[in-house]
């Protein structure tokens, strides 16, 4: 019982600040910097072409500042973005492409991906991979590069680094492959414990409540805000968040971010029969390999006839 409590506080520490609320038929629901259909909707619009170019360019130079012999370079030609918005509008749509597609003079190509979780179905190293011959066969010999921006650490891609980037290259002699593209993965959280203009960028984008130093990264908060103030009162977006699919699409992460966490699904099971915790504690490990309350709920109640799912709904 005492864990359980030092677990739920630990959560409520972690609790993230939202750009703001938008108001549905069933309530309040907070809308975070990284919330998928809020980019998607943000990029779409070319007014904000230059703010994604500026975040992309930050954290390519924090990596270059520590690799300065790598291929990549910074984003510096005309860009078109083009992003899943329109696709993300017809709710019958149950696949999707990359977030943001950034192409640079008509030729190299970026592509984006915001990601919240770190175990998700199919795994990120899967999709990633999949993306990547994706955009490569698109690319038809040009650069086409990834950069998944991870909210939370993967350490099978990322092995404790604040970056990693993975490219063709030759075993034997070490050459890279001709036009070579590559795969970026960008820890957040580790990023975020610098205090530097990218540190900056990626605590704002975890939702950390920050007052920003670099002019830069004032420039891209204040066009999220722009961006979000619009968002909030275009009937198409407050039409699509209230259907409820559009919740598990968007992720059981953004359910986590506006308080219902795992922390105080845990505080409220404090107090109860151990019989009932230990039915509760499955439904949080189900709910963090994945599964949205829905499922995690249904799939212990067809185990076990429990309270859970009344706790739950208080």
């Amino acid at each position: 019982m005492l864990l359980l409590l030092k677990r739920g506080m630990a959560m409520a520490s972690e609790v993230k600040s939202p750009l703001g609320y938008i108001e549905l038929n069933n309530g309040l629901k907070a809308i975070f910097a990284m919330n998928d259909i809020f980019l998607n909707y943000t990029f779409e619009d070319a007014a904000y072409w230059e703010t994604l170019r500026s975040m992309v360019n930050l954290f390519l130079d924090a990596y270059r500042q520590k690799n300065s012999d790598t291929i990549l370079k910074p984003i510096e030609g005309n860009i078109v973005v083009k992003t899943q918005y329109q696709h993300l509008l017809n709710i019958e749509n149950t696949t999707k492409d990359q977030d943001i597609k950034i192409t640079e003079d008509e030729e190299n190509t970026t592509y984006i991906e915001f990601q919240n979780r770190a175990k998700t179905q199919p795994p990120i190293e899967t999709r990633a991979i999949e993306y990547f011959g994706l955009g490569i066969g698109h690319g038809k010999g040009k650069i086409a590069n990834q950069i998944w921006l991870l909210a939370e650490d993967l350490d099978s891609v990322l092995h404790g680094e604040q970056h990693t980037f993975y490219i063709l290259k030759d075993e034997v002699a070490d050459y890279i492959h001709p036009t070579s593209s590559g795969i970026m993965y960008v820890s957040l959280s580790k990023l975020s414990q610098m205090k530097s203009p990218v540190g900056e960028l990626a605590s704002f984008l975890l939702g950390k409540t920050i007052a920003p130093e670099n002019e830069d990264v004032r420039t891209i908060v204040a066009s999220f805000n722009s961006s979000f103030d619009a968002f909030k009162a275009d009937k198409e977006v407050v039409k699509m968040l209230s259907v409820a699919e559009r919740y598990r699409n968007d992720g059981w992460y953004d359910g986590v971010a506006e308080g219902k966490s795992i922390g105080i699904i845990e505080g409220k099971i404090i107090g109860i029969t151990e019989g009932v915790s230990c039915g509760a504690n499955k439904v949080v490990e189900l709910i963090k390999s994945g599964l949205s309350p829905d499922e995690a709920l249904r799939k212990v109640s067809e185990e076990k006839n429990t309270l859970v799912e009344s706790i739950l709904e208080e």
